[in-house]
């Protein structure tokens, strides 16, 4: 035998073995760091969601506010208004608001109730004017819809001729008009549109008590 030469020999068969042997744990450590990596990278997601979900659960849903009607600005009932109207000047007066209005006769839906507003006209001049008091007169309600409504009887009667017809220059006219609204509904204010919805408009707040 010859130890000598045998050596190399052996040296040699091992060495690509030795080389494979490093190549595979070099692989395996490679794994391993990937799936280390990989397991890292998967606790970071679920970490950011996670906090995600404790930020989400702690936020608090937004809330938009209900719009609430405001009042409209105006003088109270009993004061008088200077409108423009087509070719002449107005003086209008809501003398009087009676809610409700009982005896007038008009026709009711159930839950419903009926307003009686009175109104003078003046003409100031220096033309005429002519134009429908249930188109020029409305009321403003809390909530709901009031429409002009048919007063056979009583102290706001429906006149056979609209007083709000043919007002020559310097002339006065004094009348009512009968509403219904709701009878939830609270009558925030009275108002005047010239020629039926014209620019010239005034508006009175409250029912004057």
């Amino acid at each position: 035998m010859h130890p000598a030469r045998d050596i190399p020999a052996v040296a040699g068969r091992l060495t690509p073995r030795f080389l494979l042997a490093v190549g595979v744990c070099m692989a395996v450590g490679a794994c391993g760091s990937s799936g280390s990596s990989t397991s890292s990278g998967g606790q970071e997601t679920l970490t950011g969601t996670s906090t995600q979900a404790a930020t989400t659960g702690k936020a608090k849903p937004s809330r938009t506010p209900k719009p609430r009607a405001a009042p409209p600005i105006g003088p109270r009932v009993g004061t008088t208004e200077q409108i423009k109207a087509q070719g002449t000047r107005l003086a209008i007066t809501v003398t009087k608001v009676i809610d409700p209005l009982r005896g007038s006769g008009a026709a009711l839906l159930p839950g419903t109730r009926v307003v009686g507003v009175f109104v003078r006209i003046v003409n100031r001049g220096p033309g005429g004017y002519d134009s429908s008091s249930t188109g020029d007169i409305s009321i403003i309600p809390s909530s709901g819809v009031a429409s002009p409504a048919y007063a056979p009887q009583g102290q706001c009667k429906t006149p056979l001729q609209d007083f709000d017809n043919a007002i020559g220059p310097g002339e006065n006219r004094e009348g009512c008009v009968a509403f219904t609204l709701n009878t939830g509904a609270k009558l925030v204010g009275e108002r005047f549109s010239s020629d039926g919805g014209g620019a010239g408009k005034g508006t009175w707040r409250g029912p004057g008590k």
